[in-house]
C-alpha cells in the first residue's frame, strides 16, 4: 500500500474517532502527543491518561428504573445474581476506556456476569440484546471497539486498564485484544453513571457504576468516641497497631493506648477487659498466645500510668470470634484487633 493511502486512511480514521467522542470528553490541555503511536492508525494511537467528561452533555433520563438498570434477556442469565447483580460494591474504581483517552471513575459499582441460561452462551444475543436496549433507553455511548493491543505504544494505556481486572473479586474478566467493548454514559435522578460492556465467545459482562465522590468516615480514637461505644454496645472495637507478630506497640498504638487511658481517668469507676484478636494466619497457638500477650501490653501499659490494676483484665482469643471471614485483607485486617469490655 502506498504512503498516500495510508495518509487517507489515517484522516477518515482521525476524523471518525474525533466525532465519537468530541462533545463528551475534554483532552489534557496542551498534552503532548504520544511518542510512539503509529499515525496510520488512529486507534492505536497512545491513550491519553488524563481525560474527563463533559457531563453537561450527556442525556438525562428518566422513567428507566432503579440502579442496575438492566435485567438478562431471553436466553441468558445473571450469574450469582443478588440484589440484581452478580456484585455490588459500595465503592470501587473503573479505568473507562474512551476511544483514545481514559476516564477514571469511582463510586457504587455493580457487576453482572452473563452465561447462557441452560444452554451455551450466545454472544451475538448478548452484544445485540446490551448495546440495543442501552440504545434505545437513550444512553450516550462514548466508545465502541476493541482494547489497546498489546504494543509498545500501548503499554501505559495496558497498565492502567489492568486496575479493572482481578483482584480477589469479580472484576473485568481480563485483556482480549479482539472482543467487543463499549462505554456508555447517562444521568438520571441527578445521579451520574458510566455502563461498560464487555464480551467474548464464553461470557458478557456488564459494569454499571454509579458515580459519586470518596467521603472519608475514619475518624481519630478518641476517649469520647470509645464511651460512646461503650454505652452503646457494652464494647468498643479498637485498631491498635503493634510490631508485626509482637506485642510491642508502634508510635500510633501508643497513642491509642493514650486515649484508652484518658477514658479510664474521666470516668473512674468504669473497668474494662482489654481481649485481643488476630486473624487466621499462623497456628492457632500461636496467634491465641500473640493476642494474650498484646492485650497485657496494653493493661499493664495502663497500669504503669497509674490505673489501678483491678479496674483491668486482659485476655487473648486469637483467631476466635471473627468479624468477618478471613477470606482478604481488609477482612483480615478487621479480625486483627483489640476489644474493650466493660466488666
Amino acid at each position: 500500500m502506498s504512503a498516500c493511502s495510508h495518509k487517507d486512511d489515517a484522516n477518515k480514521a482521525a476524523d471518525t474517532a474525533k466525532a465519537e467522542v468530541a462533545s463528551v470528553v475534554t483532552e489534557q490541555k496542551n498534552a503532548a502527543p504520544p511518542v510512539n503511536a503509529e499515525p496510520h492508525k488512529a486507534a492505536e494511537a497512545t491513550p491519553s491518561l488524563t481525560t474527563e467528561a463533559d457531563w453537561n452533555a450527556m442525556p438525562d433520563l428518566k422513567d428507566i428504573g432503579n440502579f442496575r438498570f438492566l435485567t438478562a434477556p431471553q436466553g441468558l442469565k445473571i450469574e450469582n445474581v443478588e440484589n440484581g447483580a452478580s456484585q455490588i460494591f459500595e465503592f470501587e474504581k473503573i479505568e473507562n476506556l474512551i476511544g483514545n483517552s481514559i476516564y477514571t471513575t469511582e463510586g457504587k459499582l455493580a457487576i453482572s456476569h452473563f452465561d447462557g441460561d441452560g444452554t451455551d452462551f450466545n454472544q451475538r444475543l448478548f452484544d445485540r440484546s446490551i448495546y440495543d436496549y442501552l440504545d434505545k433507553m437513550g444512553a450516550k455511548q462514548l466508545f465502541k471497539g476493541d482494547y489497546p493491543k498489546n504494543e509498545p505504544q500501548n503499554e501505559a494505556a495496558r497498565a492502567k486498564l489492568k486496575d479493572n481486572q482481578w483482584n480477589g473479586k469479580r472484576r473485568f474478566y481480563g485483556f482480549v485484544d479482539d472482543s467487543p467493548f463499549a462505554v456508555y454514559a447517562f444521568k438520571n435522578n441527578g445521579k451520574n453513571y458510566m455502563v461498560n460492556v464487555q464480551s467474548n465467545s464464553a461470557q458478557g459482562e456488564v459494569y454499571v457504576m454509579e458515580l459519586k465522590a470518596f467521603e472519608q468516615t475514619m475518624k481519630k480514637y478518641t476517649a469520647e468516641g470509645m464511651k460512646k461505644e461503650l454505652d452503646a454496645a457494652g464494647k468498643a472495637i479498637l485498631n491498635i497497631n503493634f510490631d508485626t507478630d509482637k506485642a510491642t506497640l508502634k508510635p500510633d498504638g501508643q497513642t491509642v493506648v493514650d486515649e484508652i487511658l484518658a477514658l479510664l481517668n474521666e470516668n473512674p469507676t468504669l473497668n474494662i477487659s482489654i481481649e485481643g484478636y488476630t486473624d487466621n494466619t499462623g497456628a492457632a497457638d500461636h496467634n491465641k498466645k500473640l493476642s494474650a500477650d498484646r492485650a497485657n501490653t496494653v493493661m499493664y501499659a495502663l497500669a504503669g500510668k497509674g490505673i489501678d490494676i483491678s479496674r483491668l483484665k486482659s485476655a487473648g482469643f486469637g483467631a476466635d470470634k471473627p468479624l468477618a471471614a478471613n477470606d482478604t485483607d481488609d477482612n483480615k485486617a478487621k479480625n486483627r484487633r483489640v476489644e474493650l469490655v466493660k466488666f
